[in-house]
């Protein structure tokens, strides 16, 4: 999926649970917490299933109009799977798409909690690698702020790891 964002990524994981409607979609935990509009999540499952990667089908209900369902596709699946493996590049990214990988992996039963989380930390340690290569003109600039803050993010960051990795069994 070229261009799809973590919200496609997490709503193709939350379909692998099962077949779902859109507003069960939207009332799941994670998308409660990434606030994501409804108008916004039927787009992405519009966009999804125009790639491909999920499909629906109308649930005829009794006295009520339909209800669409959505169901992950094979090609869905394997997209899902590639993306939740795959430690997040950027430290910044830790807090929204890190965690929604791990709360998928926990959610799905899948066993690569620890391996992602191993992951993650190599690519923290070579973060701040290279920041620690980057010059400063002096102890007292504004650049050295900036960098002591970066570094700092990075080793608590590499701390929290730590301790998933704990609670993962690792």
């Amino acid at each position: 999926m070229k261009g799809a964002t973590p919200q496609a990524y997490v709503v193709l994981g939350l379909l692998m649970e099962g077949a779902k409607h859109g507003y069960e979609i939207h009332r799941s935990e994670l998308l409660q917490i990434w606030s994501i509009p409804m108008s916004q999540l039927y787009n992405l499952l519009k966009r999804l299933e125009g790639e491909g990667m999920i499909r629906s089908s109308l649930m005829v209900q009794e006295n009520r109009p339909g209800k669409r369902v959505y169901t992950v596709t094979e090609k869905g699946r394997a997209a899902f799977l590639e993306w939740v493996c795959r430690p997040s590049e950027k430290i910044r990214n830790i807090r929204m798409e890190f965690l929604a990988k791990l709360y998928m992996i926990h959610k799905l039963h899948l066993d690569m909690g620890e391996a992602l989380v191993n992951a993650q930390i190599n690519v923290c340690v070579k973060r701040k690698n290279r920041l620690s290569e980057m010059k400063s003109e002096n102890g007292e600039s504004f650049e050295s702020l900036v960098k002591l803050y970066r570094n700092t993010m990075i080793d608590a960051t590499i701390r929290w790891l730590e301790n998933c990795r704990g609670v993962l069994g690792g």
